[in-house]
């Protein structure tokens, strides 16, 4: 860019994002209800955050700057180099394999039958704690009825053991698929090093091999 007649350029110039508290960005799901801070105050709602902002564009830009904007995303794209698809989709098809695997697993469809009779005796109905959530979602303020329902999700989830066997059954799918699977995601982790390696040169100002 500096090259092309934009010596102030030093990047997008995006605010970062504010983070999400890890343990509460997602307190809800198919293991049940995680996190007695984010049941009193969260509900089922992801927690706020402030949104990236675009700096604004330097002075005099226009069609020039977003010419050669457009040119340099190419020319940075092009250096880097595209990662395998083929092993990203392999990562993504064995994550997806795994969630269905537990899905089904029999001590978890055990516990979520627990976990389903529970919060029917604390007055609320769901087959599923994927289920729970979902009248509340699309709501754009959190209620006192909705945070009622996320303490009740968190105490079925405790009582039945859901959550510690969810992640615990999870876990060990997922090793059985990187057993069966190590030589293509040995390859994988490679590449993602290499492509790693190779950015960080690039970054530095230097020509990678």
């Amino acid at each position: 860019m500096r090259r092309a007649g934009f010596p102030a350029f030093d990047g997008d110039g995006l605010q970062p994002a504010q983070a999400p508290d890890n343990a509460t960005a997602l307190p809800a799901g198919a293991w049940g209800y995680l996190g007695a801070d984010a049941a009193a105050v969260q509900g089922f709602h992801p927690p706020k955050r402030t949104l990236p902002r675009p700096a604004a564009a330097p002075a005099g830009s226009g069609e020039a700057y977003d010419t050669a904007r457009v040119d340099c995303d190419r020319q940075a794209a092009e250096r880097l180099g595209s990662p395998q698809g083929s092993g990203t989709e392999l990562v993504g098809r064995l994550f997806d394999d795994s969630l269905k695997a537990t899905g089904k697993d029999t001590r978890v469809v055990a516990a979520t039958k627990e976990w389903s009779a529970c919060i029917a005796a604390a007055g609320f109905e769901a087959a599923s704690p994927e289920a729970l959530p979902e009248r509340f979602r699309a709501a754009p303020e959190i209620t006192p009825e909705e945070l009622a329902t996320a303490r009740a999700d968190l105490d079925c989830t405790a009582k039945s053991n859901l959550a510690t066997l969810w992640f615990a059954v999870l876990a060990g799918y997922q090793r059985q698929l990187i057993d069966r699977n190590a030589e293509a995601l040995t390859a994988q982790r490679e590449a993602v090093r290499a492509q790693d390696a190779k950015l960080t040169k690039l970054l530095a100002g230097e020509s990678p091999a």
